[in-house]
């Protein structure tokens, strides 16, 4: 299998969105909070780059992002690896053998990441004692809609970015033609 450049090019800027979305997450978002929720901008940027990006580097990638935003949040509870896998592989699995085009897939596989992710927060907090009702209605769905939110934006950058990338791949194929 002989791996282009431009590939290679394409694999590591999506890597510098997933760094920079950690980076924001752990780093900006914390200050910008809504209800007291901060969105899942690591989960965006992850199933953005699943649908868009080969499925290893984006399984690699998910797993990867997920160790270092526990590692960098410092929360031991939130299974964020596992998750971000998961949401990557149904990302994969929807973009390559479902859908025609890559907005139904993201669309599709960022409503559920992101409902996991809300239960996800519900569930930590009610084991951490606080009341379920509290949980959902002062933590979760803030994240939810918050995540919703942020997806927009995200989904625009990596349709860009494939975009771009894609024209020049076309583009070079015509000159070697």
């Amino acid at each position: 299998m002989k791996i282009k450049a431009v590939n290679v090019i394409r694999m590591i800027l999506s890597g510098v969105y997933i760094a920079a979305a950690v980076l924001l997450q752990c780093s900006v978002f914390p200050h910008i909070r809504f209800l007291s929720a901060i969105p899942e901008v690591v989960l965006c940027a992850v199933v953005c780059v699943s649908c868009f990006e080969n499925e290893r580097f984006a399984c690699v990638a998910a797993v990867c992002a997920g160790f270092v935003l526990d590692t960098v949040g410092g929360d031991p509870l939130t299974l964020s690896p596992l998750l971000f896998l998961i949401a990557a592989s149904f990302s994969v699995f929807l973009s390559r053998r479902v859908y025609f085009n890559r907005f139904l897939p993201c669309a599709a596989c960022a409503l559920a990441s992101l409902f996991a992710g809300a239960v996800k927060t519900a569930v930590i907090l009610a084991v951490r004692g606080a009341p379920v009702g509290s949980a959902v209605a002062g933590s979760a769905l803030p994240q939810f809609l918050y995540g919703l939110i942020v997806f927009i934006p995200v989904y625009l950058l990596t349709a860009l970015h494939h975009r771009i990338f894609r024209d020049g791949e076309r583009e070079g194929r015509r000159a070697s033609v």
